[in-house]
C-alpha cells in the first residue's frame, strides 16, 4: 500500500496500484506509464507531480510512502525524512547540512544496484555515489573512491585533498581541503588540479 503525500505532510489518499503517468511525445497527452518512465501520478481523475517533477502544470507535487496497511507501520522512513534525503541526493541541500544527519540515510550495503548521486552511510560517514554500479563485499565506499566520494564531514573544515578523477568529483568554488600540512581554498569550479598548481589559494594559519 502506499500513501500520496503533499510535501507540507497532507494526506491525500491511499492506493495499492499507483497510476503512473507521463507526457506522450507524440500526442502531448498523458498516458500510463511505467515507474521508471513517469512524470506524475494519476489519483481519483487528478494528476500529481511525483517529487522532483514539474511537468504537470498547476498539480500538486507529491511523495508516494509504502506502508504496512495490516498494523499501519511504515516501511519507509517518514516524510520528512524521505523528503530530506531525496534534496540531499538531488543537491538541493549541501553536503554539511546532510552529513549532520547522517543516521537519516541508509546504510551502504553489498549486492546493491546504486545510481549516480546516491547517497549512503558506511561507517559514521556519508558517501555520494559517482558512477552506476552493483556494489559488492570488498567495494565499501571508503576502499573506492572510483565509486564514491565522501561528502560533508561537518567535523572536518579541511579534509585531506584527493585528486579528482573527473568532472563528476572535481572541487567547488570555495571548497577548503588540507594540502601537505598547509590549508588551501579553491578559487575556481570544477576544480581538478592540486593546490600550488592551479586554481587554488592558499591561507594563512590561524594565529
Amino acid at each position: 500500500m502506499f500513501r500520496l503525500v503533499k510535501t507540507d505532510g497532507t494526506e491525500i489518499g491511499i492506493t495499492d496500484t499507483p497510476r503512473f503517468i507521463k507526457r506522450d511525445a507524440t500526442t502531448g497527452v498523458f498516458v500510463t506509464a511505467d515507474e521508471s518512465e513517469a512524470v506524475g501520478i494519476a489519483f481519483k481523475g487528478k494528476p500529481y507531480n511525483l517529487f522532483g517533477h514539474d511537468e504537470i502544470q498547476d498539480a500538486p507535487v507529491v511523495l508516494l510512502v509504502k506502508f504496512n496497511i495490516g498494523d499501519i507501520v511504515r516501511e519507509q522512513r517518514d516524510v520528512s525524512s524521505i523528503m530530506f534525503v531525496a534534496m540531499a541526493e538531488r543537491g538541493d541541500l549541501d553536503e554539511v547540512t546532510a552529513a549532520e544527519h547522517t543516521d537519516t540515510f541508509e546504510n551502504w550495503v553489498p549486492g546493491t544496484a546504486y545510481s549516480v548521486g546516491q547517497i549512503r552511510k558506511s561507517g559514521k560517514s556519508l558517501y555520494r555515489c559517482i558512477q552506476a554500479h552493483t556494489s559488492q563485499a570488498d567495494w565499501a565506499p571508503e576502499k573506492t573512491p572510483a565509486l564514491w566520494k565522501k561528502i560533508g564531514d561537518p567535523a572536518e573544515e579541511w579534509p585531506e585533498w584527493s585528486r579528482p578523477l573527473g568532472a563528476h568529483d572535481a572541487y567547488e568554488k570555495g571548497a577548503k581541503v588540507t594540502y601537505n600540512g598547509e590549508h588551501w581554498t579553491s578559487t575556481v569550479d570544477a576544480n581538478v588540479w592540486a593546490p600550488g598548481e592551479y586554481g587554488w589559494q592558499k591561507e594563512e594559519a590561524a594565529a
